[in-house]
């Protein structure tokens, strides 16, 4: 699309799933390769050996379940004395069994550390192709950390990876140097922020996560979110205030930087079958792959005159992408090093046309 490879990009902010793809971004894996890997049944992407990215946290249901005799036993006690509990009080004593977290990200942990010795020989910050900042949450402070910054650089990638990516609730919190960390949009949507204190004019910003505009008369869905049960309802919960905060952030940082140029790619408002999977699902990786490419596609065409303007103030040229194909060619080497080389020579190629 752009005559620009992932190296040509200056630095790279990733927040929640975005830090899982920005980081290896920034180990210099193209969004091909990316899109290969996630699309072909494969057993060694990236050439290392599949993990169970997200994993049930057993032994964390077990130890809060070791509470439940001497909980139950004090809530029925308290009840039955008459003081001021009822048995609803006794049933939502039960919430307190629950765990931190019903599962833990320690397959991502695992997974990109494989990644980034392989490709890097290494999985720290310094290791990386170009700089990256990872945001997580202090869970006990509510302050946002920014791993990849002065002070966080001893974190590893993929421990700070795992901790931007532990939504909370679903995701247990992850520990690095005696602190709690969760997910990196708890904060804040798009801390794009980091990327103009660090000398950004010009910023791409992908959200993939959009509120859904359901028709309930004639759309495809046949009717409210709610008559889908709480999943649904959370689901566009969280949309609309991921996205609300987003737009807000958006304004601001327009209104005080108007030398930086953002650009916003993300799925239409409309897009049933983008909503209709979990993102973060890994089973759903590939229809989300193709889907995804197809509707950032369909955005490009959608705005290609403005894009075109605003890529050319900063020397970049932008292909016509209505010449792209609806969906890419299936890639055809399999090995991962023979992806790497293919996808080397399609940026060279794309270069010398682009001339």
């Amino acid at each position: 699309m752009l005559d620009r490879s992932v190296l040509d990009l200056d630095l790279y902010v990733g927040i929640s799933g975005g830090a899982f793809v920005a980081s290896l971004l920034a180990a210099g894996v193209s969004p091909r390769e990316m899109y290969d890997e996630a699309t072909c049944r494969t057993q060694t992407p990236f050439g290392v050996a599949t993990v169970p990215i997200y994993r049930l946290g057993v032994s964390a249901l077990l130890k809060r379940s070791l509470r439940a005799p001497r909980l139950l036993r004090e809530a029925l006690m308290a009840a039955l004395n008459t003081e001021g509990r009822t048995f609803s009080d006794v049933a939502l004593s039960v919430l307190e069994l629950l765990p931190p977290g019903l599962m833990d990200t320690s397959g991502v942990q695992e997974f990109l550390h494989g990644v980034f010795r392989s490709r890097l020989g290494g999985d720290g910050f310094d290791d990386l192709k170009r700089p990256l900042f990872v945001v997580a949450v202090d869970l006990d402070s509510g302050e946002a950390v920014a791993f990849g910054g002065k002070g966080w650089r001893h974190v590893p990638v993929s421990r700070a990876v795992q901790a931007s990516t532990a939504l909370p609730g679903l995701y247990q919190p992850v520990r690095i140097d005696g602190r709690d960390y969760v997910d990196g949009g708890v904060k804040k949507t798009a801390h794009i922020n980091l990327a103009i204190k660090n000398g950004a004019d010009l910023v791409i910003c992908v959200n993939p996560i959009v509120p859904f505009l359901n028709d309930t008369t004639s759309g495809p869905l046949r009717g409210h979110l709610s008559n889908r049960g709480l999943t649904w309802v959370l689901d566009q919960v969280m949309r609309i205030m991921l996205h609300g905060r987003m737009q807000y952030g958006l304004e601001r940082y327009r209104r005080e930087h108007p030398e930086v140029d953002i650009v916003v790619i993300e799925p239409s408002r409309d897009d049933t079958r983008m909503f209709s999977y979990n993102i973060m699902r890994y089973d759903a990786r590939r229809t989300v792959a193709e889907h995804g490419y197809r509707s950032a596609i369909a955005s490009l065409r959608r705005h290609r005159a403005r894009h075109r303007a605003l890529f050319a103030r900063h020397g970049i040229k932008m292909r016509d992408p209505a010449r792209l194909p609806v969906a890419p060619a299936e890639h055809p080497h399999r090995s991962t090093l023979a992806r790497t080389l293919d996808s080397s020579l399609d940026r060279l190629d794309s270069r010398l046309r682009l001339r």
